[in-house]
């Protein structure tokens, strides 16, 4: 059951990062996002990011890929925490205000 969660949130993540390097290399969006996305390829930056800090939590916190060594396991915490951060705060300055006509 564990692995098939992994591999859920390891397609879906996939998902995100290619739609984040499709907008960076050719400026294309998901048609819900359009409207509101003045500049596609910072979008895509800011989802690759996310996308990457994401994939590096659930790596560590899964897989075990440290050791136990609680000082890489604070520093990954902290890296991907920064990541997300800094990718959804790209995806803010992409996007124009919204105006209710």
């Amino acid at each position: 059951m564990y692995a098939y969660l992994l591999a859920t949130v390891a397609l879906l993540l996939g998902g995100t990062v290619v739609c984040g390097v499709v907008a960076v290399a050719t400026g294309w969006l998901l048609p819900w996002l359009r409207r509101r996305t003045l500049r596609p390829a910072l979008w895509g930056y800011g989802t690759v990011l996310s996308g990457g800090g994401l994939f590096l939590s659930m790596s560590y916190g899964a897989f075990g890929v440290f050791g136990g060594s609680s000082a890489l396991v604070d520093a990954a915490f902290v890296t991907s925490l920064l990541m997300i951060a800094g990718g959804g705060y790209l995806q803010v300055l992409s996007t124009r205000e919204r105006v209710d006509a």
